[in-house]
């Protein structure tokens, strides 16, 4: 239970922070916190892309991949209520002038490169024990806003459309709900890509 109990708080102040934020340095910092603050009890996934890796991985189980997804998604519905309460409607959606194409492709890429840094510093075993992992995992997620952010987002994460789209699903206001395939196949993909990678780096 602590685990899923970490996961949902996790998640719910990274969206939070999100979302009345919408700055990557607040962003970033705040994961970095988030993420020493949850490691040593859940691994602070506070992503469903980074649970299906470590599914993939066999680091965890499908019912705690369930669980884990499902503390995730409902950290992130009430963050964004939350954020509803003291700004505004939380919009999670792509730049509409840019192509799906090249949408879906900056969320893989760097769902992609978030994945293999998490694998490489939170799992590599030439890296175990190391105390820069959060630092690493919040740079990249600080990295990937600042140059996709005005493009596609900079989501990397099915739960931070999800918990929004839901909000606005039962407020009926609000256009998150519109993009949520657009956030749960790329950064799926982009997951997926980052385990075939560490696979092979890993093979003697």
């Amino acid at each position: 239970m602590k685990k899923y109990l970490t996961e949902f708080v996790g998640t719910f102040f990274l969206v939070t922070i999100i979302g009345l934020s919408q700055n990557p340095l607040a962003i970033g910092f705040g994961l970095t916190v988030l993420v020493y603050m949850g490691a040593h009890i859940s691994g602070a996934h506070y992503n469903p892309a980074v649970s299906l890796a470590m599914l993939i991985r066999k680091e965890m189980d499908f019912s705690n991949f369930l669980k884990y997804v499902f503390a995730q998604i409902l950290g992130a519905f009430f963050a964004a209520y939350v954020v509803s309460q003291m700004a505004t409607n939380m919009a999670v959606q792509p730049n509409l002038q840019e192509s799906v194409a090249m949408i879906l492709l900056a969320e893989l890429i760097f769902t992609y490169l978030l994945v293999f840094v998490i694998l490489n510093v939170a799992t590599h075993p030439n890296l175990k024990d190391n105390s820069f992992y959060g630092f690493a995992i919040g740079l990249t997620v600080m990295a990937g806003a600042y140059s996709v952010g005005t493009l596609s987002g900079g989501v990397f994460n099915p739960a931070v459309s999800i918990g929004p789209s839901l909000v606005d699903l039962i407020t009926g206001m609000g256009i998150s709900q519109h993009f949520v395939l657009y956030y749960l196949t790329a950064p799926i993909g982009g997951s997926i890509l980052a385990v075939i990678h560490f696979n092979f780096l890993l093979k003697k």
